[in-house]
């Protein structure tokens, strides 16, 4: 009965999301369907190599902070800097594992780690204040979430309950003031996440549900909501979305104080039944939920559209990984996602352009389109690779396929172009000859033209007051189509066209019809009429080039253009009055990208748009001044096929690319008004490192501040690396500095080396300015930092009046040994330079290392150990071998870290991985997970007995005393066994059937071990 009302619960919570959701947009009742294109729309992302990240956030200067299982790393856009701890460094760093990282509103940044406190990082010295436990400290050592209060103090969220730090810097514990009693002494103690709404409440997630402490009460109250809370977030709209364990993902509506499950909609929804991790509001409308092995979940809460945002294999920038424990909006509108595998950026800014990569349908290969047409119902065909149409519907996505290589339908390969035929039909020419397809894309049939191969090359088909024109490498034919399979020849031109090799077509309201050829332009003035074939000269400017033209088509104002692959586009200006054809060329010193263009299209708005071999671009046709879209703008496919664009009913321009499709809506193109502040990333003066921040961080620090360079400074000379803090594009920034005072002019430099040195300036007075373009030309307003360079003894006055008194040989030693010291004193400072470079090298590499190990006990880490599972289910499934899965959880940890200090706890974390090595077989696999959880995979275990007997083993050796100094270190272990039967879909539902046995071995008392056994899956028992 308890768990029908639970189901019956949550049908109704879910009816009263929808209601709510549509509530805020009414709009939504009348047109509940998703997006035109969303249904297939590729989220594109760019990747990063980090460890695993549970944490992310962005300081005032813009840099972006990660909290990782293996340290804090500071990333710029280019280098990530990591930092670690180290017991021998009373600032450093306190904890490897940051599970939390945030900035306050007073631009602190505060860093929670698993096992050694809480941080806080200090900017001009570049270290940490470290808060431990303690009296003056926090309650435990392990901090998973902070919240402003709004006055300068701090809420901290702990395993022991919730502690507060005033304004000045005062800690206290607030659990039994602020806690209700019922949560008082009971698990409600350990808090995952904190979120201080813009109302003042206080909302408090924990393992046993949410509380909430409305502003200015004492104490907080039970929510209601009795699911494990991972994460809590208000969105601009002011309402609050709750992630939790098990249970997918809650909505509290703005103002309102019940909770609402989030219902997936579509086929097969899971979101209900997942843990959730993280979420973000990439849009006004548009809602994130990071899931474990799930992927990302979008919601548009407007009319509670979702969609499911995965890895694709073989898509390099798809989502590199489905298990999602992070995500963050940063300032400029990116969207950054944390994944196993790696730290992923998504740039949802760029509204007018939407790449499609999947249509939903059953492809042969991958999804490339060499043709395309825009039907009058809305439809657009697409000519896939290998040969076969895919038909797309923009709302519904892909709703059919007409096949090729089988009886009655497409020949095999591919088709070359397509055009709407006057009775609704589609004439379709391909490589192996013209086919009719009726407007249901059901019935293909061959047309056969008499005195042509039935197997010749269709390039090009146009209709004209019912003639159908068709051109191919054998030149132009006019033909009449018929209700049956053979087509009546009118006219068949090769010879009179210059080049029978027929590429495109257009055909004129006058009448007229522009023939595109591999050498150049035909023009026929009618059906009737005679050929002029258009004269080419390439070196008179105003003459048509000769080459392979791609494609033709009219602006606004009636003009031809036409794409010459190799050679631009080509415009038709006017005709002299004696015949003369003269053409505007539009060519890479123009702005285009390339000069393979592989079509022009007109949009409704006036403008010719190109697609070339790498990417689009934008003529305006009163200017012909041409605008480059990359792939900041939304661009995501390089490179297109010749003559593949159409405009559909609604105005969007569709370019078929050899990696998918590009659906561009010109009304929604806007430039992304962001300037990304320019910051100096690494200071040395002389040859000491030197905190940036000393010079440019805050109000308590001045704002830049000289740097003085003294003549005990042997070099007398400084270097530093800057960047510019925009992660949309940063490979494709531009960089130049000048010393004022020193340097004539601009000095450029590359993005993958922004590092500048001076050596031996004269005394005076400098500005060194640090620029950077992050848009091509748009250069942002520069970084200004005062350099004063002291005189030395033989600089100042009275020196250089008593040198002029030395004889003229003195004074040409002189010069001649100081002009050897500088060059020994600029070899140097470039050997410095390079000792620098190289140590950001090695700390790459280390984050690389990092990456698969845990720290402190050797052990793999999640990361490794979720792709050994995957590895050992797969090679299970495949040689029917059978495995178990172990986890185990240490009993009384808590205790030994609480009165023996957490140097104990690592020491007995260390013993216990060595323990457990030596309990298991050399073939089976280890893992630390994160804090005393640990994993074991147990290969070839067909008898359910060897696995009880390394079970007891291991529970055994753990409950052995370890020695710590003086003392005895007693601990236990619960584990939960889960065998891989060949039934499980999936690696996440061996891992949950381990980790409910895990729960059992819990509440069973502790210190031993229990299975999860589905006897209708016993058949690996016996093997």
């Amino acid at each position: 009965m308890q768990i029908i009302t639970g189901i019956l619960k949550r049908q109704v919570q879910a009816f009263l999301l929808c209601l709510t959701m549509l509530g805020t947009l009414p709009s939504a009742l009348a047109d509940p369907a998703p997006p035109r294109w969303s249904g297939m729309a590729a989220t594109v992302f760019k990747h990063m190599l980090a460890p695993l990240t549970n944490s992310m956030a962005q300081d005032r200067r813009g840099f972006m902070w990660l909290g990782t299982q293996s340290g804090l790393v500071r990333w710029d856009g280019y280098t990530s800097r990591l930092y670690t701890a180290n017991s021998k460094r009373p600032r450093a760093l306190p904890d490897n594992f940051v599970r939390t990282v945030y900035v306050d509103s007073r631009g602190n940044l505060w860093i929670g780690t698993s096992s050694g406190g809480m941080a806080l990082y200090d900017p001009v010295r570049d270290d940490f204040t470290v808060i431990g436990t303690g009296p003056k400290g926090v309650s435990d050592a392990h901090v998973a979430a902070f919240a402003d209060d709004g006055a300068g103090g701090l809420w901290i969220g702990t395993a022991n309950g919730l502690d507060y730090m005033d304004a000045s810097g005062k800690l206290s514990a607030s659990s039994d003031t602020v806690l209700p009693p019922s949560a008082r002494g009971s698990a409600i103690r350990t808090i995952e996440a904190l979120l201080r709404d813009r109302a003042g409440g206080l909302w408090i997630g924990t393992r046993e549900g949410l509380l909430y402490r409305a502003p200015n009460a004492a104490a907080a109250m039970a929510f209601g909501l009795d699911a494990p809370i991972n994460a809590l977030f208000q969105d601009t709209n002011g309402r609050i979305w709750i992630g939790t364990r098990d249970q997918g993902a809650f909505l509290i509506p703005a103002g309102e104080l019940h909770a609402v499950p989030v219902a997936e909609s579509g086929p097969n929804p899971a979101l209900h039944k997942q843990r959730v991790f993280a979420i973000a509001e990439v849009s006004p409308d548009e809602i994130w939920f990071g899931t474990e092995a799930g992927g990302i979940v979008s919601l548009t809460p407007g009319n509670g559209f979702t969609r499911r945002i995965r890895h694709v294999p073989d898509t390099p920038d798809s989502l590199r990984d489905n298990d999602i424990y992070t995500l963050f909006r940063e300032r400029s509108g990116l969207v950054m996602v944390g994944t196993t595998e790696a730290n992923s950026v998504h740039d949802p800014r760029p509204q007018a352009v939407v790449t499609i990569r999947d249509t939903g349908l059953p492809l042969d290969g991958k999804f490339t389109a060499p043709s395309l047409l825009a039907r009058p119902d809305g439809q657009v065909w697409v000519g896939v690779g290998g040969g076969g149409i895919a038909i797309l519907d923009p709302v519904a996505g892909g709703i059919g396929l007409i096949e090729a290589g089988k009886p009655g339908g497409l020949p095999t390969g591919r088709v070359l172009t397509m055009a709407n035929g006057p009775d609704g039909s589609v004439y379709v020419g391909t490589q192996l000859g013209l086919y009719r397809i009726d407007a249901q894309g059901k019935l293909v049939e061959q047309i056969r033209i008499p005195g042509r191969s039935a197997r010749a090359a269709s390039w090009a088909v146009a209709f004209q007051n019912g003639v159908m024109w068709l051109g191919g490498l054998d030149g132009l034919w006019a033909l009449k189509p018929g209700t049956g399979a053979t087509a009546t020849v009118l006219r068949h031109e090769d010879a009179g066209l210059g080049d029978s090799r027929v590429s495109s077509l257009l055909a004129l309201p006058d009448g007229g019809l522009w023939i595109g050829t591999r050498a150049g332009l035909v023009f026929l003035p009618s059906a009737e009429g005679s050929l002029e074939v258009v004269p080419t000269d390439a070196a008179t400017g105003d003459r048509l080039l000769p080459g392979f033209t791609s494609s033709l088509a009219l602006d606004q104002q009636g003009r031809l253009w036409s794409s010459t692959f190799g050679r631009g586009v080509q415009m038709l200006e006017r005709t002299d009055a004696d015949g003369r054809r003269r053409f505007r060329r539009i060519e890479t010193a123009h702005g285009l990208p390339d000069n393979s263009v592989n079509a022009v299209l007109a949009d409704r708005q006036g403008a010719m748009w190109a697609s070339t071999d790498k990417g689009l671009a934008r003529i305006d046709t009163a200017t012909l001044a041409v605008k480059a879209l990359s792939e900041a703008d939304g661009v995501n496919i390089i490179q297109y096929w010749t003559n593949s664009a159409a405009l559909t009913d609604q105005g969007e321009l569709v370019f078929g690319g050899v990696a998918g499709l590009t659906v561009l809506r010109p009304d929604k193109l806007a430039a992304i008004d962001y300037r990304a502040p320019v910051v100096v990333t690494d200071l040395a003066v002389g040859d000491q490192p030197v905190a940036p921040a000393r010079y440019l961080w805050g109000s308590d620090v001045p704002a830049a501040a000289a740097l003085e360079i003294t003549p005990e400074w042997k070099e007398r000379g400084f270097s530093l690396e800057f960047a510019a803090l925009d992660y949309s594009a940063s490979e494709r920034a531009q960089y130049a500095y000048r010393l004022v005072g020193f340097d004539s002019g601009w000095i450029p430099t590359a993005p993958g080396s922004r590092r500048l040195a001076y050596t031996n300036l004269p005394p005076g007075n400098y500005t060194l300015q640090l620029r950077a373009a992050t848009r091509p030309g748009e250069w942002m307003e520069p970084l200004s930092l005062p350099v004063h360079a002291l005189p030395s003894w033989h600089q100042m006055a009275w020196v250089r009046a008593l040198a002029v008194l030395l004889a003229a040989g003195a004074i040409a030693w002189l010069v001649r040994w100081r002009i050897g010291w500088y060059r020994r004193r600029q070899a140097e400072l470039e050997s410095m330079v390079e000792q620098r470079t190289s140590e950001l090298r090695a700390s790459q590499v280390m984050l690389e290392q990092l990456a698969y190990a845990d720290a402190l006990t050797g052990l793999p880490n999640r990361r490794l150990f979720n792709d050994e599972l995957r590895h050992m289910r797969a090679q299970a499934a495949r040689d029917k071998t059978p495995f178990t899965l172990l986890l185990i959880d240490l009993d009384h940890f808590k205790q030994v870290n609480d009165t023996l200090g957490h140097d104990a706890g690592d020491a007995l974390l260390v013993e216990v991985a060595r323990r457990l090595h030596l309990c298991v077989r050399e073939t089976d696999r280890l893992a630390r997970l994160g804090g005393d959880e640990f994993a074991a995979l147990l290969s070839n275990t067909g008898d359910e007995h060897d696995v009880e007997q390394v079970a007891r083993r291991i529970i055994d050796s753990i409950a052995e005393p370890i020695p710590f100094g003086v003392h005895q270190m007693r601990v236990g272990a619960s584990i939960g066994a889960a065998a891989f039967h060949g039934a499980q879909a999936s690696e996440e539902a061996l891992y949950k059937q381990a980790d409910l046995a895990l729960y059992q071995a819990k509440s069973a008392g502790r210190n031993t071990w229990v299975w999860y056994w589905a006897r209708e899956h016993a058949e690996f028992a016996s093997t």
